[in-house]
């Protein structure tokens, strides 16, 4: 009699089962894609690090470019020679095709660095010292850390590999990127006019130039006379009747709006005819983008760590005794039981951010994001400025300062060493928060779809959400680098407690620097010469905020990332020489 009872509650389990199933196969895939692309662009940075590391070995063997880095005088003359050339390809590709006329010149800087890192990177990667350091390098300090951090999303992406739709699909794609430009190319064909002739009976021209219909997202064209297209020169073997094109009239086709292009899939089979007296003039404008058009971030992901290898390396072999003290403070700082707080609080905050509802109806991502980068920002805030206290401040009032620089360290390379180690800490704490923020927020989608019983999402709407966040935390961490700065300048001559007020003040100040200048306008010439002073003196780290174009979902262009750098560069460099001025005549005995 208990049998019944039993079999409908056993088949009430499975149905509860396979139901569960069932959802975690919907949403599985939309949350874990995002993670396999960022996955399979970082093996692309390795590979590329490892081809270009690899070789560079195989020429130390070589006793002219081996032993060139022996002497730092002709290695800095050559990484300059070689650096130089780089920069000026890549301001030579770039500047001219950003797109932004206006703003072209705050690109220079920013390849110019990059171009530089690379010709130090190609010198010092032919050492024979680095050579046989290379696993030295990537074993110490701060680097296993990072490269932990780059090391989860590959084991989460290769794991979730199966869960992907069409996972070669991503790696198909990545030859159609366009590395410079936007992807807009012009193919001119001149057909011979008809003369005399019935139009009727003019032939039909092949137009002989080369295209790709899969990648293809935006098709015009224009003729300075009505021709006919086809696919074929024999009137009998069209496959579809030939597309009429006026004279002055422009046409265009977009794959986003299904429109079918009127030009065969196979370039040779294009045929165009004139049906006027003279020659016409036919201008195919094409727009080729990658078949998945997210390939674009996977070489941009690929390209920032192969950089941040290359960076790493130069640092420790250009640099060796600012390295090394770099590595030592960030070391010391990272076992402090406040950075581990730190930490804890930061991923214990993103997370639940991820899960409490904002009730935002449908805005949650946002506050999501803009809650998780501030929290972020903040915690790499409080390290930096307590590190520069109890690193620089403590070690001179306690006179540790005076035992590091007896040794062959002078004065600059510890101020260096010292900001330099500060930050690496805290690009550790950037790097291990802001990988469980990517985690959550592209998972948040499919959260609020369930919670709020909406459609299915895609995996694109976690990506896109990624892809949006990454540029904001790189904009708060050179906020985050600014303060480090002053409160390393300031640690020379001031106390910790004195040091935590001032950086304080100057970052409340700092992000209404913009504001107050902007009220001052129409004021009496006093009021607008006092917001104009404190401008001047006061950091400008408004630039750095980009909350406005959070909370609107607007995605960081690139070249206000590049102004960004421009003014974090020009603003490290005074703060350098202000913080020389403090410590140059500081008794330290």
């Amino acid at each position: 009699m208990h049998l019944v009872p039993s079999l409908c509650l056993t088949d009430s389990m499975q149905f509860a089962d396979s139901m569960i199933l069932a959802q975690g196969a919907n949403w599985l895939p939309a949350w874990l894609t995002p993670l396999y692309v960022i996955a399979i662009a970082i093996l692309i940075g390795a590979a590329a690090a490892i081809l270009l590391y690899g070789l560079l070995s195989l020429l130390s063997f070589i006793p002219v470019l081996g032993r060139l880095a022996d002497s730092p005088k002709r290695a800095i003359i050559a990484s300059l020679v070689i650096g130089g050339l780089f920069s000026g390809v890549l301001c030579s590709q770039y500047v001219p095709n950003s797109g932004e006329d206006d703003f072209a010149y705050a690109l220079i800087l920013p390849l110019t660095t990059i171009g530089m890192l690379f010709g130090f990177g190609i010198i010092y990667g032919m050492w024979h010292r680095t050579r046989s350091e290379w696993f030295e390098i990537l074993g110490e300090g701060v680097v296993p850390y990072l490269l932990g951090v780059a090391g989860l999303f590959v084991v989460i992406g290769l794991a979730s590999a199966p869960l992907v739709t069409e996972p070669m699909a991503f790696f198909d794609s990545i030859p159609a990127v366009n590395l410079v430009g936007d992807g807009v190319e012009e193919l001119t064909v001149v057909v011979p006019g008809v003369g005399d002739a019935d139009p009727d009976t003019s032939p039909f021209h092949q137009a002989s130039i080369e295209y790709s219909l899969r990648n293809m997202s935006v098709l015009q064209i224009r003729s300075d006379k009505t021709v006919l297209i086809a696919d074929s020169a024999d009137t009998s073997a069209f496959s579809k009747v030939p597309h009429r094109v006026n004279a002055d009239e422009e046409q265009f086709f977009r794959s986003e709006n299904r429109d079918v292009p009127p030009i065969p899939g196979d370039p040779s089979r294009l045929h165009i005819q004139n049906r006027e007296i003279n020659p016409a003039t036919v201008v195919f404008s094409i727009t080729s983008t990658p078949p998945i058009p997210e390939a674009k971030s996977i070489v941009a992901i690929a390209f920032s760590f192969l950089l941040s290898i290359t960076a790493i390396m130069t640092f420790r072999q250009a640099a060796p005794r600012v390295w090394a003290l770099a590595l030592s403070t960030a070391k010391n700082e990272m076992a402090q039981p406040l950075y581990l707080l730190l930490m804890t609080l930061g991923i214990v905050g993103v997370v639940f951010f991820g899960f409490y509802p904002f009730n935002t109806l449908g805005d949650d991502i946002r506050l999501l994001k803009d809650s998780g980068v501030t929290l972020i920002m903040v915690l790499g805030m409080l390290q930096a400025v307590w590190s520069a206290g109890t690193t620089v401040s403590d070690e001179i009032e306690g006179r540790t300062a005076l035992t590091v620089l007896s040794k062959p360290v002078s004065r600059r390379s510890f101020i260096l060493g010292k900001y330099a180690g500060i930050m690496l800490s805290v690009l550790v704490l950037f790097a291990i928060i802001g990988a469980v923020l990517l985690i959550v927020i592209s998972y948040k989608p499919i959260y609020d779809a369930r919670e709020t019983s909406r459609a299915a999402t895609v995996w694109q709407n976690g990506f896109e959400e990624i892809i949006t966040t990454i540029p904001i935390l790189g904009l708060y961490f050179m906020e985050t680098m600014a303060i480090g700065a002053i409160a390393v300048a300031l640690a020379t001559r001031l106390p910790l407690l004195a040091n935590f007020i001032t950086c304080f003040v100057v970052y409340v100040i700092g992000n209404l620097t913009s504001p107050l200048v902007a009220s001052t306008k129409g004021n009496n010439e006093l009021v607008g010469f006092v917001g104009k002073l404190i401008a001047v003196v006061v950091p400008n780290l408004n630039i750095f905020n980009v909350q406005a174009a959070v909370d609107a979902g607007n995605a960081i262009p690139l070249i206000y990332l590049a102004g960004a750098f421009n003014y974090l560069v020009c603003f490290a460099i005074a703060i350098w020489m202000l913080a020389m001025l403090l410590f140059e005549d500081r008794d330290l005995a």
